[in-house]
């Protein structure tokens, strides 16, 4: 049997798109980007909203049939194919990078959280009418201010808790389905959760890929690899990452100096810190505080 060629492509995404990037799109934009029978490996996080029809799907090789009024996560790196979709089928959602999430602070959040991010139970879930018109409302918020003029007031924070408000009510229904759902994992995908539980408790004091690796009993080497495979990034990338994040969401207290947001993150002093943050970001921690 031909194997099938896999497309690296996210849903309605181009590869030369934003890496910070946000969409909301249409039951007709998903009907122009899947064929049915292609392999797909996702390269952002998708949430999609069934609201008629049905769809067999193939999400890492687990076979489902969605149905209408459900919830279907979709992670990267994971491999999809869509198998056969009903006549009726009606599908909306949004798509967003990890980029994006790491800037609104949502990589350092609970564990659930994290298990919603690295797909830890199944994806795809019912739910009730209630439900369903909630996460539609909020979808329609989102695509308001994506799509609001530039010279709106506020538009930027708009977007933001748009976008966190849709994220934290689909995670909810996630978490809460997700006792009786639980799959088993793998060792990567073990991996891959217990770095990030990890991660989001000592981002501010280590920054070594030993400490984590020695901390989950495997090697730097194979815990960088693990990730890589499923994340399509590196152990040291998403240490940076962390810790950029914190750091901004630091920077954001008036009542901290920028000695005092070094400390809190171990850094030997400030002006180590404020080279670190600029290799980063591209600016330095006083050039962040004054455009935020």
């Amino acid at each position: 049997m031909k194997k099938k060629e896999v497309h690296h492509l996210g849903i309605m995404m181009h590869k030369d798109e934003h890496p910070l990037m946000l969409k909301v799109f249409s039951e007709e934009d998903f009907a122009d980007r899947i064929v049915v029978g292609e392999v797909y490996k996702a390269t952002y996080f998708s949430i999609l909203i069934v609201t008629r029809g049905s769809m067999f799907v193939k999400h890492n090789l687990r076979e489902y049939l969605v149905k209408e009024n459900s919830l279907f996560f979709i992670m990267p790196s994971t491999i999809y194919e869509f198998s056969e979709i009903s006549a009726d089928f009606a599908v909306t959602g949004s798509v967003f990078s990890v980029d994006y999430m790491s800037q609104t602070g949502i990589i350092l959040n609970t564990s659930s959280v994290v298990e919603v991010m690295t797909g830890a139970y199944q994806p795809y879930y019912a739910i009730n009418i209630e439900e369903r018109d909630l996460l539609l409302n909020l979808q329609e918020i989102l695509k308001k201010a994506l799509t609001g003029e530039e010279t709106i007031a506020f538009l930027p924070e708009m977007k933001k808790h748009s976008f966190l408000s849709l994220f934290y009510h689909a995670s909810s229904i996630y978490a809460r389905y997700n006792v009786s759902h639980k799959v088993k994992l793998n060792r990567r995908e073990e991996l891959t959760i217990g770095f990030l539980r990890l991660l989001a408790k000592h981002y501010k004091e280590e920054r070594s890929v030993k400490y984590y690796a020695d901390r989950l009993f495997v090697t730097p080497k194979h815990l960088t690899q693990m990730l890589k495979e499923g994340t399509g990034r590196t152990t040291g990338s998403f240490i940076d990452r962390a810790v950029i994040v914190g750091a901004k969401v630091l920077l954001r207290d008036p009542l901290l100096n920028i000695a005092q947001v070094a400390q809190e993150l171990n850094f030997a002093d400030q002006f180590t810190f404020a080279k670190y943050f600029k290799k980063h970001t591209g600016i330095t921690p006083s050039q962040f505080r004054a455009d935020h």
